[in-house]
């Protein structure tokens, strides 16, 4: 009897380890969600903000350099074209990784890999629009120009160099929350992202399902039920 007590402790024990590092539908494993030294708590510092710093990266010659002024906006100084594409890439990425990536899996119909079956309906919408298709294609002009290959190449270099300097503490608090890792990035990427907001920009999709919803309901009631068709166009401030 004496054991019982004990013994159910460390099965209790055993139990939180391992449901705490499993991924409980969009859960992430708690135990290493609010790991202290990993976890989102380190998300909290601000130490990369500091005014004054100064980045000299590897893989750009020693004459550039980046500079973060007292409201943490950083300043490239570049010696040529390629140092000034590749700081670019390697800044973008420091200040909106997941946002780059996560945009770029949108596009392509990639978003039930990092949140499941809900977002399938979605990916599939996206694919049948053919983005990547699009980005395909794009590609294959890009490719005949050598600057724009250069420039891509060492915007791609430059995201992926911080990339590689992320490990489980430093990685931004979106990837942790849905508990996945960043891909390396490619000039691909970089076309993919370019038709996500080229058909963001073009206000709306939807003009042969509005006809014919036109002519089902008539103008009245179609306008009643579906008043904002183009609201990215609206102003910031209202008419």
């Amino acid at each position: 009897m004496k054991m019982i007590k004990p013994v159910l402790g460390m099965l209790g024990l055993a139990v939180l380890v391992a449901v705490g590092n499993t991924k409980l539908g969009t859960v992430p494993p708690m135990m290493k969600f609010i790991d202290p030294f990993q976890g989102f708590w380190q998300n909290a510092e601000i130490d990369s903000l500091v005014g004054g710093e100064t980045l000299h990266l590897r893989g750009v010659s020693t004459n550039s350099k980046a500079v973060v002024d007292e409201r943490g906006v950083p300043h490239i100084f570049a010696a040529n074209e390629h140092d000034l594409y590749f700081l670019q890439g390697y800044l973008t990425a420091r200040d909106r990784l997941w946002q780059m990536e996560f945009q770029t899996h949108a596009a392509a119909g990639r978003v039930s890999e990092v949140v499941g079956g809900k977002a399938l309906e979605f990916d599939k919408e996206q694919r049948r629009i053919g983005m990547s298709y699009a980005a395909e294609k794009a590609m294959k002009l890009i490719e005949r120009d050598e600057r724009s290959m250069v420039i891509l190449e060492a915007y791609a270099d430059g995201v992926n160099l911080f990339v590689s300097e992320l490990d489980d503490k430093t990685l931004p608090l979106e990837y942790k929350l849905l508990d996945y890792k960043p891909e390396p990035w490619t000039p691909f990427k970089s076309a993919l992202l370019l038709k996500y907001m080229a058909k963001m920009l073009t206000g709306t999709e939807r003009d042969r399902s509005n006809t014919e919803a036109l002519k089902l309901l008539g103008e009245d009631m179609f306008w009643l039920l579906y008043p904002d068709q183009t609201y990215l166009e609206d102003p910031i401030v209202p008419e």
